[in-house]
C-alpha cells in the first residue's frame, strides 16, 4: 500500500497518466512527490530497481503496474514502462467505427478493425471486442428491462 507514504503521489501520477511510457527527470519526480529524492537515488541505479522488498519507492511504480526500464544517473532521467500495454491505454472511440456499434462486430473483420484504429491515431483497449463471436443477442428482446420483473 502506498497511501500515506512519501511516494504515493508518484503512484497516482503514473496510474492516471494513461501513457505506456513515462519519461521523467529526477526534478520532475521531486515535483510530483513534493519532496527531495534520497541522495542515493542520484548515485545508485539499485535505488530505482523494480524490487519492492525493502524499497518503498519501488512500490509506488510497481503498484501502478509500471517498471523502471532506463535509469540515466548522469542525465538524471528515468523511464517508467507500463506492463502489458507498451503504447498506453485509451477508452475506445466508437466514432472511428460507427458500423461496429450497429453490427456488434457481426460483419466486421478483425484485420480491418486493427488497420482502421491504428491509422486513426491509436489502438483501443486490449479487451475491446473480446466477446466477438461468443455472445448472441436475441432479436426483439429488451435487454434494458429489470432482470427480475415478470414478463
Amino acid at each position: 500500500m502506498t497511501e500515506g507514504t512519501k511516494y504515493h503521489p508518484l503512484f497516482e501520477h503514473l496510474l492516471f497518466s494513461g501513457q505506456g511510457r513515462v519519461e521523467m527527470s529526477f526534478a520532475e519526480v521531486e515535483k510530483v512527490i513534493g519532496a527531495k529524492l534520497a541522495p542515493s537515488a542520484r548515485r545508485r541505479k539499485e535505488w530505482w530497481s523494480n524490487n519492492a522488498k525493502g524499497h518503498s519507492q519501488a512500490l509506488s511504480w510497481l503498484r501502478a503496474n509500471y517498471r523502471t526500464s532506463q535509469v540515466d544517473l548522469a542525465g538524471e532521467k528515468i523511464v517508467f514502462q507500463l506492463e502489458g500495454w507498451p503504447n498506453g491505454y485509451r477508452a475506445p472511440d466508437l466514432t472511428k467505427r460507427p458500423g461496429a456499434a450497429r453490427t456488434g462486430w457481426g460483419e466486421a473483420d478483425q484485420a480491418d478493425h486493427v488497420a482502421t484504429s491504428d491509422a486513426a491515431g491509436g489502438a483501443d483497449h486490449p479487451l475491446f471486442g473480446i466477446w466477438r463471436g461468443k455472445v448472441t443477442l436475441v432479436p426483439g428482446y429488451d435487454y434494458t428491462k429489470p432482470a427480475f420483473e415478470p414478463d
